[in-house]
């Protein structure tokens, strides 16, 4: 990996006991994960103790995986800037990837806030995914009961369906659809990988996680939860003036309750590569131009994960910025052109 070359990190989430730890002890043995730093949230909470080899300077544990895994019980800023300047320094391994394991109850919008939000790290590390870990066994009550556990969902870029295999056999297949029909309620266009089948293997982890396939037949949403997943795909070619000023907008329009935003985009002026856009809150990545479009349908396609918002006001947006007739709804242009609005520097401006 080039030293400029932004460093994968992996964010790997989900309720308490839904099989996070087991997850990564297995994709650890791949070598395809090989100088992969871990980062785990309390030490106390995983089972990585049979993995241990040689202790590392400081806190930082050398795995017989050929790994590193450190504890993370402070700021996560912090302990990602430390790591670097060891990394740099030449202190410790030169890690090529890290996987980043959270707590049960962790919410993952600050923590891609926090790496979109601090420059070095934005500019050293990329968000290469969030798994998101469910357990099939009480995964449609936990998410019926606890917002952790749906934000945790909305946010996935896929989707581990954990302990399918300890599902009665008498409620197998009722069961696990039921779950699945939650889940993809909550996030529709998130691949469901059943964890016991071996369908989350190594491959499928390291799969780059556009999450934004063909949306056509996404699945209607259960506005049944506060967090929801918007969808939006369309065949226009978007000006980029006219995307800064809808990203800014729609964050200012949502603000903290815009909790994700990803999107594949087709710009005007350069239409065979598309802008990879994604952001968190208020606060966006650099737009990346991907090299061509990675299924081949020319299809703008955009993901907004909210809490608590109107779909319609979202809607009302997509429409302006696409040009897609509405009745009684102002244009991009007449929302930011007006001469009293304050002006905007804009993500692409």
């Amino acid at each position: 990996m080039s030293a400029r070359e932004p460093i994968p990190l992996h964010i790997v989430t989900g309720f308490l006991g839904a099989g996070k730890t087991s997850l990564i002890n297995r994709l650890l043995s791949n070598a395809a994960l090989a100088d992969a730093l871990v980062i785990v949230n309390e030490w106390g909470e995983i089972g990585l103790d049979h993995l241990l080899f040689e202790a590392v300077e400081g806190e930082v544990i050398s795995l017989n995986s050929g790994c590193l895994c450190c504890t993370l019980r402070g700021d996560l800023v912090d302990r990602l800037n430390a790591l670097l300047d060891r990394r740099d320094a030449g202190t410790i391994a030169p890690f090529a990837r890290v996987i980043l394991e959270t707590t049960g109850l962790a919410d993952p919008a600050p923590i891609l806030f926090a790496l979109a939000a601090d420059p070095r790290l934005a500019a050293r590390f990329r968000v290469a995914g969030v798994t998101t870990l469910i357990d099939a066994v009480n995964g449609e009550a936990t998410l019926a009961a606890h917002g952790e556990a749906q934000r945790q969902a909305a946010l996935a870029d896929r989707i581990g369906l954990a302990k399918s295999d300890l599902v009665a056999a008498d409620a197998r297949s009722v069961g696990l659809a039921a779950v699945r029909a939650a889940l993809s309620a909550l996030n529709p266009v998130a691949p469901i990988l059943d964890v016991a089948a071996g369908e989350l293997d190594a491959a499928a982890f390291l799969a780059e996680p556009l999450a934004l396939r063909r949306l056509d037949d996404a699945p209607p949403l259960v506005h049944a939860a506060s967090v929801q997943s918007h969808v939006f795909v369309s065949e226009a070619l978007i000006q980029p003036p006219a995307l800064g000023r809808f990203l800014d907008l729609l964050s200012e329009l949502l603000g903290p309750r815009l909790l994700r935003v990803k999107g594949l985009i087709g710009l005007a002026d350069n239409p065979d590569r598309p802008l990879l856009i994604h952001g968190a809150q208020h606060v966006f990545h650099a737009p990346r131009i991907l090299s061509a479009w990675p299924d081949g349908e020319r299809l703008s396609r955009l993901v907004v994960i909210a809490d608590g918002v109107a779909p319609a006001r979202i809607e009302a947006l997509w429409a302006a910025l696409t040009g897609a007739p509405q009745i009684d709804t102002p244009d991009l242009a007449a929302l930011t052109d007006n001469p009293l609005a304050p002006k905007r520097g804009g993500l692409l401006a």
